[in-house]
């Protein structure tokens, strides 16, 4: 008996021990991110591709304006029979049409760009995460910008991350 309650003292004292030496760090993945020069020029670029997508958009709703002002003038001319204002309302239906599939799409244009330049930062981002991991014997590394209520000794990772993604030359 008192040989089991000696090794169960031995193997909860190790457990106990086991548990205080491992290694727990934290970073602000959102900080992170918007402090790399990578993660700006993303930025940067992906505000011009909105830009240019948008330019387009409003180019086809001034047009969609210019023809449905030049049609209810017509109309209050009285100088459409019932076929051509039939007619000059479908092809208004039909450009409206669309500016909603061309916003539709417009979105999911921005949506695949913003997903094709964030893709490699985060990858790099991990990358550096496990390197660090690795070569410093971190078993946990949370990323405190999706909130942690109450963490101990926790090593901040900001920096190493930073200087392993951004050298300073």
């Amino acid at each position: 008996m008192k040989v089991s309650l000696l090794l169960c003292t031995g193997f909860m004292t190790l457990f106990i021990w086991n548990l205080n030496a491992q290694k727990v760090g934290h970073v602000n993945s959102v900080q992170l991110i918007d402090s790399l020069k990578e993660a700006k020029q993303a930025s940067m670029a992906l505000k011009q591709y909105e830009q240019s997508l948008a330019k387009a958009g409003e180019d086809m709703l001034v047009s969609f304006q210019q023809k449905l002002k030049a049609f209810q003038d017509e109309v209050k001319k009285g100088s459409l029979t019932t076929n051509q204002q039939k007619q000059k309302e479908s092809e208004l239906e039909v450009d409206q049409n669309a500016i909603v599939n061309y916003r539709e799409s417009m979105r999911s244009s921005l949506d695949k760009k913003r997903q094709e330049l964030v893709k490699p930062i985060l990858e790099k981002i991990n990358t550096a995460l496990k390197a660090i991991g690795v070569d410093e014997q971190y078993q946990f590394i949370f990323d405190s910008s999706v909130g942690m209520l109450y963490f101990t000794e926790s090593e901040n990772l900001f920096s190493k991350v930073f200087n392993k993604l951004e050298p300073k030359n």
